[in-house]
């Protein structure tokens, strides 16, 4: 249900979606506490979107600019890890096995490295729980993440829910910034 509502979603509202999220994630306390534009060794996971999730690149430009170490998910050829962004141009992406964009270089960082974490799923509740494609990727890593790393779940409003089923693996996120 919530992969139809995605796709249902015009070019117009995909952008204001994303505008939204952006200033929200800008303005964000527990975001900018942790990751500190001056603090050259902060570091940020962040997502590079498929055509249906919440795009993050305003976000992802303004932290690359400040000189934060932006992260994002790399497949190895056997699972996934975090490589360093240099940027979102042709010359720093590749696209992956799932045909989204990665970074090209491998540059990897360890999750115990990360101190904030941006996350993508299909649906989520308040409480953090967060229902994400059914591979387990975002879970293996975010296992390894600090303990008290930021883990910020990305939505839409309507991908917003009451409860999810939830397994023993799964991290608990710590918030949800959404569109609304």
């Amino acid at each position: 249900m919530m992969r139809e509502r995605r796709r249902t979603l015009t070019p117009e509202e995909r952008t204001l979606a994303s505008e939204i999220v952006c200033t929200k994630l800008a303005a964000d306390p527990d975001i900018g506490l942790r990751v500190d534009p001056f603090d050259r060794g902060a570091s940020i996971a962040v997502y590079l979107a498929s055509p249906q999730e919440i795009d993050l690149s305003p976000f992802i430009r303004k932290m690359l600019a400040t000189g934060v170490k932006v992260v994002a998910p790399r497949w190895n050829g056997e699972t996934y890890e975090l490589a360093v962004l240099k940027g979102l141009g042709e010359a720093h992406l590749r696209k992956g096995p799932m045909g989204i964009l990665e970074p090209a270089e491998a540059e990897i960082v360890s999750p115990k490295e990360v101190e904030a974490w941006l996350v993508p799923g299909l649906a989520f509740t308040r409480n953090g729980k967060r229902l994400g494609y059914g591979g387990g990727w975002y879970d293996r890593l975010l296992a390894e993440a600090p303990k008290d790393a930021v883990k910020i779940g990305i939505s839409h409003a309507f991908q917003m829910v009451d409860e999810l089923p939830s397994e023993p693996h799964d991290i608990l996120l710590s918030g949800v910034v959404d569109d609304g």
